[in-house]
């Protein structure tokens, strides 16, 4: 309601007014709901509610009306846009049934010059109206900050309260799954068991009668050129791109992809197909034996991979596994790129590789650990970034540096990354239930080693350092 309701400026503005004849004819009566201004119009009139009530009400930008300020007797309506002859701001709704004076231009100019006592009324009247805004306006910011504050306040107490039911919901889930997963290993492990000795059977078997099928219908170079492909180490980008840059010289008048090719060829078969590569199709065949002998390799490898998860599922939870080998840590990692290789070829792969003694371990079980932080460290880094794996002994330990060029891990977390149900993965849109890095550390442990979380100095993102006794 207007502060204005008791001035007794109006009375006296009405006396005079209504000395005026044309003043008189000025008086005008609108209805409850009834637009006295109405917003985007032009305005040539000045009017001062004398008796009712109005409401000013502005359009948001989706076009709904909000009520902005009350007026009362006292109150003067259109004022800005009479003033300054712009269109009006906003639109004024009488309450109740209200009554107005309203001066024309012409005759508010004629007052204001002739009549001293009316100019010095409706200056007091003019300055009351924009104290009464300002002061109005005032109140609405404190108001405005207030409900900011309480605003943030909830924000944050929704906030904490959504976090804090997430996680127990994660919790929940995870353990749930953890039951679940405990009650169908032995079935699982039974039924996958099987196609995969079929896979491996089959694999062995289709190797051999290929062999077999080389050396009886092909000569010596085929023969050599699968076993090759067999044999074939993992190549990182690294050395492909020396192999590449080195082979460039060696051929300059090669294409790209057909150097793409060679860089992937042991020493002996590259030796082998030297001689051909001026014949393009013999060429192109002995390239496809080699890469028939490769493919064999990495299903061979994947096969017996499976086979060895499903051992361990077979094998979960007993205290003293058998299937414990004196195995080189390095052939181990190397067999985990070959079956990871599909992805890896997005990253630049750096291998610092330096061979190690062989040590008593469970392959399979340690090749788990390799893949986890393998795939953490690709699910972490942009593709086309760097990710570098490294080993190297001291004194009687084998050590292993996985690094990747992603966001890294903040301090307080290095040492909570281990922990069951950790997981950043569902943040970023992915499924993970935060147990690799707790099994990968379990198996290290179990092999008498260590695993430690840290920031890669060189890459910038996260570093896992695998440390295990040699003996």
């Amino acid at each position: 309601m207007s502060d204005l309701q008791s001035d007794p400026r109006i009375e006296i503005i009405g006396k005079l007014l209504e000395e005026l004849p044309e003043i008189g004819r000025a008086k005008l009566v609108f209805k409850a709901g009834e637009t006295i201004v109405e917003e985007g119009q032009s305005n040539d009139r000045l009017l001062i509610l004398s008796e009712g009530e109005a409401q000013l009400c502005k359009r948001d930008q989706d076009g709904f009306l909000v009520e902005a300020d009350a007026f009362g007797p006292g109150s003067i309506l259109g004022l800005t846009s009479f003033w300054t002859r712009q269109h009006v701001f906003a639109t004024v709704v009488s309450v109740a049934e209200s009554k107005c004076i309203a001066i024309t231009r012409p005759v508010f100019d004629k007052l204001v010059r002739d009549h001293p006592e009316f100019r010095e009324l409706i200056q007091g009247l003019f300055v009351n109206n924009l104290s009464r805004r300002y002061h109005h306006l005032v109140r609405l910011l404190v108001d405005m900050s207030r409900l900011e504050r309480q605003l943030k306040e909830e924000r944050n107490q929704l906030r904490d309260t959504l976090q804090q039911l997430e996680q127990t919901t994660n919790r929940l889930i995870n353990q749930e799954k953890l039951a679940t997963m405990g009650q169908l290993l032995a079935g699982i492990a039974h039924e996958i068991n099987n196609p995969v000795g079929a896979l491996l059977r089959s694999v062995e078997t289709a190797e051999e009668t290929l062999l077999q099928l080389i050396d009886s219908n092909m000569g010596e170079t085929e023969r050599i050129m699968i076993r090759e492909g067999l044999a074939c180490p993992f190549w990182s980008s690294e050395d492909k791109r020396e192999r590449i840059a080195q082979l460039s010289g060696e051929l300059p008048d090669a294409p790209r992809s057909l150097l793409r090719q060679l860089a992937q060829l042991t020493d002996k078969a590259m030796a082998l197909l030297m001689p051909f590569l001026k014949d393009q199709s013999d060429c192109d065949r002995l390239l496809a034996i080699f890469d028939l002998g490769v493919c064999f390799r990495g299903a061979g490898i994947a096969a017996n991979r499976i086979e060895g998860i499903v051992s361990g599922l077979k094998n979960y939870g007993r205290s003293v596994s058998t299937n414990w080998v004196d195995a080189s840590i390095v052939d181990g990692i190397r067999d985990t790129l070959t079956v990871l290789n599909n992805r890896l070829k997005r990253y630049d792969l750096i291998l610092d590789l330096k061979e190690t003694p062989a040590m008593s371990c469970n392959l399979g079980e340690m090749n788990q650990v390799w893949t986890n932080l393998l795939v953490n460290a690709m699910d972490a880094t942009s593709e086309g970034d760097s990710i570098r794996i490294s080993s190297s002994v001291q004194k009687e330990s084998i050590f292993v540096r996985i690094e990747d060029a992603g966001p890294g891990i903040d301090e307080a977390r290095l040492k909570t990354v281990f922990q069951p149900n950790y997981t950043t993965k569902n943040q970023s849109g992915s499924f993970g239930l935060g147990l690799g890095l707790s099994i990968s550390r379990d198996i290290i442990k179990k092999h008498g080693g260590t695993i430690r979380a840290d920031r890669s100095a060189d890459l910038g993102g996260a570093c896992f350092e695998v440390e295990l006794p040699i003996h």
